[in-house]
């Protein structure tokens, strides 16, 4: 069975950063400022659907806030910062200012670490379902695109991050999903929604979040759902 969704979904990814560098300067700022807010709030819409499905709130919320605390304990986001500089350095481009990596970063979750693409990813390594992160393709094409007429064609290097995730959780569906319930799934689901919709926070400007320090949630919210169904 091939990862087809997840192939789709990165080539999407770099050919859209690629297309938006060398169209950049013909694309009217008009359109490089109206749809980012469309994006926006698409985000917001998957992370809100996505949230809806959860099953227990503790655990969820515990998870969040441990796994802040945890990323911004060991710099996480800092970390992760420093590396993509050092990326942009040896492919000897322009180091870009805390704005740009603000937005960097944001589209550097949205695209690797989203609920969608994390919950899409399992459910094609386990069903063969690429639905999922197909429709995923669609919207990531066009943002990597209008993203990148303005951020250039560095963008198109979160293909690579991101198909090292998808093809980690494709690989390892058939070993994880035996060990979730439906209440886990859902709870992390849910997770993956409301630190989606984190990042259509950030890409409206409403509320700049540092949502890489998240990350660790992931890792913590099966094992709270897990612990949560026993105990109650």
């Amino acid at each position: 069975m091939l990862p087809v969704g997840v192939f789709a979904n990165t080539l999407a990814v770099a050919a859209g950063g690629i297309a938006g560098a060398a169209l950049g300067p013909a694309l009217p700022e008009r359109v490089r400022t109206a749809l980012p807010t469309v994006f926006g709030f698409s985000s917001c819409l998957i992370g809100i659907s996505l949230a809806a499905k959860i099953a227990n709130l503790a655990p969820v919320i515990l998870s969040m806030i441990l796994g802040m605390l945890i990323g911004e304990l060991i710099r996480l986001s800092a970390h992760i910062e420093h590396g993509i500089r050092s990326v942009q350095q040896k492919m000897h481009l322009q180091v870009g200012d805390t704005a740009y990596m603000e937005q960097f970063t944001t589209l550097l979750i949205l695209f690797c670490a989203s609920g969608t693409g994390i919950f899409g990813a399992l459910t094609e390594g386990m069903s063969g379902d690429s639905s999922i992160l197909l429709a995923k393709t669609i919207l990531d094409f066009f943002t990597a695109l209008i993203f990148a007429s303005t951020m250039g064609r560095f963008l198109s290097v979160i293909a690579v991050p991101q198909c090292a995730v998808m093809l980690v959780l494709f690989a390892g569906a058939r070993l994880i999903y035996p060990l979730m319930t439906a209440e886990m799934t859902a709870d992390f689901s849910a997770l993956g929604g409301i630190i989606t919709m984190m990042a259509g926070f950030n890409i409206l400007r409403i509320k700049q979040t540092p949502v890489l320090n998240l990350l660790p949630a992931f890792v913590l919210c099966p094992f709270f759902s897990k612990l949560w169904g026993l105990i109650f």
